[in-house]
């Protein structure tokens, strides 16, 4: 998502006047981190895969309804992207709660902690994956964002209509959930 805004823009005013050429730069940039966000909210490869054509299908069938003043073409894609997975969940009843201990005590700094550097391989990663899942919404969200697609602070609470102070505040907290489910699995030193 490092590309310029203006030239997204571009991108989207020729592909509201039907070239495919647009559409294809949109799609390469944007299909595989829409697609892992996905993947990281829902915990599911089919409903990643769902969510992120039916971005692109929106998008195809409706390019004007995206609206410059309220941020960047990627910020449109990913709340788009959000809402979706949003209501497949909710229909789905794929959203696993968190579990009860967690929210009686009162979780460890993490200001030196980096989850995903000690996590290398494949087995830790299903872990992470399925602690991720484990977090309630908001802070999968910020999780998914700001860690796992590299997202900015400001980018993300400009996603997720909050303000970046919000944003870091749960991404503390998510760090912090996600930090005590490795431990109490032994994935963490």
């Amino acid at each position: 998502m490092a590309e310029s805004p203006l030239e997204d823009q571009e991108l989207l005013r020729q592909l509201s006047k039907g070239n495919e050429r647009a559409f294809s730069a949109l799609y390469e940039r944007y299909q595989g981190p829409l697609y892992r966000f996905t993947l990281h909210m829902s915990g599911n490869n089919a409903t990643a895969e769902e969510v992120t054509q039916e971005v692109f299908m929106l998008l195809i069938g409706n390019p004007k309804g995206y609206d410059a003043t309220k941020g960047p073409i990627g910020g449109y894609l990913f709340g788009i992207a959000r809402n979706l997975t949003r209501r497949i969940l909710q229909r789905s009843r794929l959203d696993l709660p968190i579990e009860e201990e967690w929210l009686d005590t009162e979780p460890a700094l993490t200001s030196d902690l980096d989850v995903l550097a000690e996590l290398s391989n494949s087995e830790l990663l299903e872990y992470l994956r399925k602690a991720v899942l484990a977090l309630p919404e908001q802070y999968r969200e910020v999780v998914a964002l700001c860690d796992l697609e590299e997202m900015s602070y400001a980018d993300a609470a400009v996603l997720l209509e909050c303000s970046a102070g919000t944003v870091a505040s749960r991404l503390h907290r998510g760090r912090a959930m996600l930090k005590m489910k490795l431990s109490c699995q032994k994935c963490l030193r």
